[in-house]
């Protein structure tokens, strides 16, 4: 029977879970404190929380809300909730786990489908979202800068035209 704290947890995890876009699964055996304070800093600043949960608990989080979990949760695990963006995050922890060569990222709960550690690591290495956003402009407009600068010149090339045959009747009529 759980008792009324760890449904409390439960609850927790299953709300972080829904409002989450990635969720990426750790293990962080072997970290001091200070090290994860200082790693809950840097979620904090992209809107990410790194939590310590029992592994128990997590997988009812997950089956609460339809996930599959596959076996990520396995030994001491951690886990980054990406609230507002998934790149920065997923960033932070990638850049955490090589420097500190103790973190480890197991994979990660995208849109509720378990991810590996491969793809979390591809997610970390796409440009940022306002980056993204100035490429796919930039795409869009390089060819319809060109479409304008072809009409450009038809109608330069017709009023010069035009011009020309003004010119050439008053030529005529003087």
């Amino acid at each position: 029977m759980p008792t009324p704290q760890k449904e409390t947890q439960v609850a927790n995890l299953t709300e972080r879970l829904g409002r989450a876009q990635l969720a990426i699964v750790t293990d962080y055996r072997g970290l001091k404190v200070k090290d994860l304070r200082t790693l809950r800093r840097q979620l904090g600043e992209h809107q990410a929380e790194l939590v310590v949960a029992k592994n128990t608990l997590l997988t009812r989080a997950t089956n609460a809300r339809g996930f599959d979990g596959g076996d990520l949760f396995k030994g001491p695990t951690a886990v980054a909730f990406c609230f507002s963006g998934i790149v920065e995050p997923a960033k932070v922890l990638n850049d955490f786990a090589r420097t500190s060569r103790i973190l480890r990222v197991r994979g990660a709960l995208l849109d509720g489908k378990p991810i590996g550690a491969e793809a979390v690591s591809t997610i970390a290495s796409l440009p940022p979202v306002d980056q993204l956003r100035a490429q796919v402009v930039g795409t869009i407009s390089a060819p319809l800068s060109s479409v304008v600068g072809v009409l450009n010149a038809v109608l330069q090339t017709f009023v010069a035209t035009i011009e020309a045959k003004v010119e050439q009747a008053e030529a005529s009529a003087a």
